[in-house]
């Protein structure tokens, strides 16, 4: 897989449990917080992500991510990818692109 791009994105997703926040529409009572995740783009549009934190604040881990999709930007155009990328979990691929029309 020829990567082109990194980009990094949120996701909500849940981070403890609360029995007192309890309610019609959280039942469990989950406590939701957002995890931030580096995402490693084809060109045909093949994705593979790497998660690299989770915080209850989106800002506190999208810099993280950002950063770090930065730097593997920098390294990408040296020609390297990130250490241990073949353990990096298969994603969904790009809406619109190749990968999607034949998936």
């Amino acid at each position: 897989m020829q990567i082109t791009e990194f980009t990094a994105y949120t996701d909500i997703v849940v981070i403890g449990q609360d029995p007192e926040m309890a309610d019609y529409d959280n039942p469990q009572g989950h406590v939701h917080g957002f995890a931030a995740y580096v995402q490693a783009i084809s060109e045909h549009g093949n994705t593979r992500t790497l998660c690299v934190g989770v915080s209850r604040w989106e800002s506190d881990v999208l810099a993280k991510a950002v950063a770090q999709a930065d730097a593997l930007n920098v390294r990408l155009a040296m020609g390297k990818l990130p250490v241990r990328f073949d353990t990096w979990r298969e994603g969904h691929p790009v809406y619109g692109s190749q990968a999607y029309e034949t998936a």
